[in-house]
Order: structure tokens, then sequence, then C-alpha cells
């Protein structure tokens, strides 16, 4: 029996209430106390240096492969994440109603661009439901943000991000030349950073 439009239902739920902003960080006075930096322990990911400020969150334990489901293009042509086989790939999932993932947007575009001419692919995949939402809406907020930076692709099927085992949106993946997960974070983030470029980097010159 086919699972995923159960896990796809499921997840659905979650989406709605994962697509908030980035919490804004508490305020200290003198009287706060601040825990202690965690230090990696021994045989940690070589990304940990990159798990601070505003990057937290970054999650780098899952041992995932890129999704293989297909998803569409503007003209429901049918794609998928083996046509970037070589490539450092940053898959972001969005939708065209979620408030943060229209903000960091068109900084994922500025992140394509910093990498031009290199094996880095920046793939954002919409997420489509909800009344109103068709291909061809998400397709137009997508051009009003990033313009032709960034290739469109659609999931309207709501199965990729499934594959992906993530109930947040936004959320980027990165994964590295073979096709492993290597770092994600469930939250928005100004993917054209300083931090944010050098991490790309890291997984580009191999780091994992």
């Amino acid at each position: 029996m086919d699972l995923r439009p159960v896990v796809s239902a499921a997840l659905l739920a979650l989406f709605a209430a994962a697509c908030q902003p980035a919490e804004k960080p508490a305020e200290t006075g003198p009287d706060t106390v601040t825990a202690p930096e965690t230090v990696a322990p021994a045989g940690a990911t070589q990304l940990a240096s990159f798990k601070t400020g505003k990057f937290e969150r970054l999650d780098f334990d899952q041992e995932l492969s890129a999704p293989v489901s297909s998803f569409v293009d503007e003209n429901s042509k049918v794609h998928s994440f083996a046509e970037y086989k070589g490539k450092v790939l940053v898959y972001n999932i969005w939708a065209e109603w979620c408030g943060p993932c229209v903000e960091e947007m068109p900084s994922l575009a500025r992140l394509q661009k910093a990498f031009e001419g290199k094996d880095v692919a920046v793939v954002p995949v919409a997420y489509g439901f909800g009344q109103g939402v068709t291909l061809q809406t998400t397709l137009a907020k997508f051009r009003e943000l990033v313009g032709q930076d960034l290739p469109f692709y659609y999931d309207g099927e709501q199965i990729l991000q499934s594959e992906a085992q993530t109930g947040a949106l936004p959320a980027t993946l990165i994964y590295d030349k073979t096709g492993k997960e290597v770092a994600r974070l469930a939250m928005p983030a100004e993917w054209d950073s300083p931090e944010a470029i050098a991490l790309v980097q890291a997984i580009l010159d191999g780091k994992s």
C-alpha cells in the first residue's frame, strides 16, 4: 500500500503551524544568566562551527538522501533532483501563503548568484495546497520575488517534502555532490549572508 499520501496529510497540519517568522533573540540584562557554549564532541561534523547566531538551529544529524519523487516546472514538465547530480543542492521548501518563505526567497536568489559558475544549485520547490493556490498563482508570486534568477518548481502532490522528512515551512536542506544530506535549517534565514555563503562553500569543498 502506498503510504505517501497518508504521510503528506499528516504533515499538512504541521506546515501551517510551522510557517512562522524567526524568533527574536531574548533580551539580556545584568541579571541574565547565559548558558555556556556547547563544545562539539570529538568526531562531530566538520561543519559544527557554523551552528551559531542566526544559524544555531542548523541540523547536521539527518542521514538522508535527496528525495527521488518528481516535481513539475511552470509548463508541467516533470523534473527530479537527479538532474543536479554532482552539484551541491540547496533545496528550499516554500509556499506562496507563507510570509517567512516569501521574505527569504530573494536571499536564495542572491546565494545562487554568489556561486555563479560553480557546482551549486539553489532549487526552491513550492509546496502547493489550499483554496485558490495553483501552479499559476504560485508562479506569479515566485516571479515577483526573484524574476528569472531561480528555476521554478512545484510540488502539487505534496509528496516531495514527505520524503525529505520535514514538517516546517520554510525549510532549506543542503545535499553534497553525492546526494547525501549534510545540513538543514527548518526556519527562515538570510541565505546571502557571509555565514550562509561560507557554509555552502564548506560543503562544496567536501566538508561534512
